[in-house]
């Protein structure tokens, strides 16, 4: 029997062939006799090579055989049948295919070799898991749990926004330099809880962290006073902190922010008249929310 394709070769050429490949290979009839294999392929079903020649796929292996059936729909009107990989004899194998047609355009024999890479594959997933992780350590802040600077830099490249608002912690450095990095970081922690909690619990957009003290909100469904409410509750809210560290009132308190992105500003214009709304907010006497509308800065009532 000779099988002929771009060349032609006979049986025993093949057997050669296949005998001196360092991988599993197996010479099919289209009925899924074994017409050629190696002594790497009959290791996978535990069987000798002089055994294994002559036998129907089906007698070996049954998943195997209707495997094979499936590839032979491919493959039987001239079509290239893809490398994939499957799972078999315990070990994960890609699968490499050549058919082999008669003059008459007839498929006559496929070659299939089976390269393990089970090795491979599990480094890949291993990749993959460390860089989801990684990716998760950059898009969150490792200190509050909220979006991180990375995180928001992504977000602004795609220029969703309608409005923005930005958050800073009224004199935290004085904080910091009173009480220590320790008590401060904790505040920041807990203020992290805190957001993390209102922005569950009203599907808020993510709030960034993107300075010592600083944070920032990307609206991209509310409007100019929607976004101010929703701002003047975290700021609400915050001042619920200071009985969590046994201070007054008037210490952990937050200045904001908020611009409208509308033509002609965009987004990094409008962020630059939300950070000078936050001043003034805090030229005003802090803990306050003010937005910038038109060619002013108003106070949110």
């Amino acid at each position: 029997m000779v099988v002929t394709g771009a060349k032609q070769y006979s049986l025993a050429q093949l057997q050669d062939l296949i005998q001196i490949l360092p991988i599993a290979a197996v010479l099919l009839a289209p009925d899924g006799k074994v017409l050629l294999a190696n002594q790497h392929y009959a290791d996978f079903f535990n069987q000798d090579l002089t055994d294994l020649l002559g036998k129907n796929l089906k007698e070996i292996d049954i998943d195997c055989y209707r495997s094979y059936c499936n590839d032979l729909r491919i493959l039987s009107v001239g079509q290239v049948l893809v490398p994939f990989e499957h799972k078999f004899a315990g070990r994960e194998h890609r699968l490499n295919f050549q058919a082999y047609y008669g003059d008459n355009q007839q498929l006559q024999a496929v070659l299939v070799c089976a390269v393990d890479v089970s090795d491979l594959t599990a480094r890949q997933r291993l990749l993959a898991q460390y860089n989801q992780h990684l990716q998760q350590k950059l898009e969150l802040d490792e200190l509050t749990g909220l979006s991180s600077r990375h995180a928001f830099q992504q977000r602004l490249n795609q220029q969703n926004a309608l409005v923005v608002a930005l958050l800073d912690l009224d004199d935290f450095k004085e904080i910091n330099d009173r009480y220590g990095h320790v008590f401060a970081d904790r505040i920041l922690v807990e203020l992290g809880k805190q957001l993390n909690q209102l922005i569950t619990a009203h599907q808020w957009p993510a709030i960034y962290r993107v300075g010592g003290e600083e944070f920032v909100i990307l609206f991209e469904q509310h409007s100019l006073a929607a976004a101010c409410a929703i701002v003047n509750e975290i700021r609400q809210h915050i001042l619920s902190l200071n009985p969590l560290f046994a201070l007054s009132n008037d210490i952990i308190s937050i200045s904001c922010g908020v611009a409208a992105v509308m033509h002609p500003l965009s987004v990094m214009q409008a962020l630059e008249y939300a950070d000078q709304a936050m001043y003034q907010a805090k030229a005003q006497g802090k803990n306050s929310v003010y937005y910038y509308q038109g060619t002013e800065f108003y106070p949110y009532a």
